[in-house]
């Protein structure tokens, strides 16, 4: 019965997708300023864009960081399907987490609404080793941690990453980061302060990335 009703979304889907007319559909590019507490889902739902569409046109970090109250967002194009999924940083399907970062950075720079589940899901790295190098340590992995705090990161050692400045001009780091094949997180760790809605009008911003990371030999231990 679940994959018969899975399917039957699909079919809907792709009807409704078959019946869009792409020239009654507004191009323009609008502005929307957030209010007190509101969330990127519900501007979604506010102006019937996709939450990944407003997160790569405001080259937003993460799309489920919190927004700020009066920042100006740009709100896309209106689209035949709207894309709420593919920008959300969600846990591997392998289950497979390594122990320590490769390369850096060793530090990761705590935000509003960060867990350290979440942010070891950021890092691709196990609860467990986060929790072990964090500072004090952390009894429950699902409560927010402290706002604005650098927290020790486990990294492998030796390895190294080449690091790089990037214009930043459209999606999110989980975009950037499968292209690079490093993590959301590590990027994160290489911008700290970076803040999309600084320069969300602005069209573009230089980050740091991280390229190339990889261990170096065979004897790795980790450094916490």
């Amino acid at each position: 019965m679940y994959f018969k009703t899975l399917s039957s979304l699909s079919l809907l889907i792709a009807a409704a997708t078959a019946t869009c007319d792409k020239s009654t559909l507004n191009t323009t590019v609008g502005n929307y300023i957030v209010s007190e507490g509101e969330t990127i889902a519900e501007v979604s739902n506010a102006v019937d864009r996709g939450i990944c569409d407003i997160a790569r046109l405001n080259r937003m970090a993460d799309a489920k960081l919190p927004l700020i109250r009066g920042e100006e967002l740009l709100i896309p194009p209106e689209t035949c399907t709207i894309d709420n999924s593919t920008c959300l940083i969600v846990p591997s399907k392998s289950g497979n987490y390594a122990d320590c970062v490769k390369g850096g950075p060793h530090t990761y720079y705590t935000l509003k609404g960060d867990t350290i589940r979440y942010i070891a899901l950021k890092l691709n790295i196990a609860v467990e080793a986060l929790s072990a190098t964090a500072q004090g340590g952390v009894s429950d992995p699902d409560a927010e941690v402290q706002v604005d705090n650098f927290m020790k990161v486990p990294q492998c050692s030796p390895s190294r990453c080449t690091v790089e400045p990037v214009q930043f001009t459209y999606g999110t780091y989980k975009d950037i980061a499968e292209k690079r094949g490093v993590t959301v997180g590590q990027i994160m760790g290489f911008n700290p302060t970076y803040n999309h809605s600084d320069d969300s009008i602005a069209g573009s911003a230089v980050i740091t990335i991280p390229t190339f990371c990889e261990e170096v030999g065979n004897n790795i231990s980790v450094i916490s």
